[in-house]
């Protein structure tokens, strides 16, 4: 149970260091009122999910390392 307790954690930490670094990409690359192409739209769309699963399985294996120490 603690296990899916720390990767909900990782989860929601990495969506909000995705919205952050989204938010942060977007805003310069947006500023210039031509638009986002198509790749670059894509890049930035999947970046706060991966950032998500990441987050998760780094939230994880960071958990089972400081389990396997004590």
């Amino acid at each position: 149970m603690r296990t899916l307790g720390v990767a909900v954690l990782g989860l929601f930490l990495g969506l909000i260091a995705g919205a952050l670094l989204t938010s942060a990409l977007a805003r310069p690359l947006v500023s210039g009122g031509e638009g986002v192409g198509t790749g670059l739209g894509i890049l930035l769309g999947s970046l706060m999910p991966v950032l998500g699963i990441a987050g998760a399985v780094v939230a994880v294996v960071v958990d089972r390392k400081t389990r396997d120490k004590s």
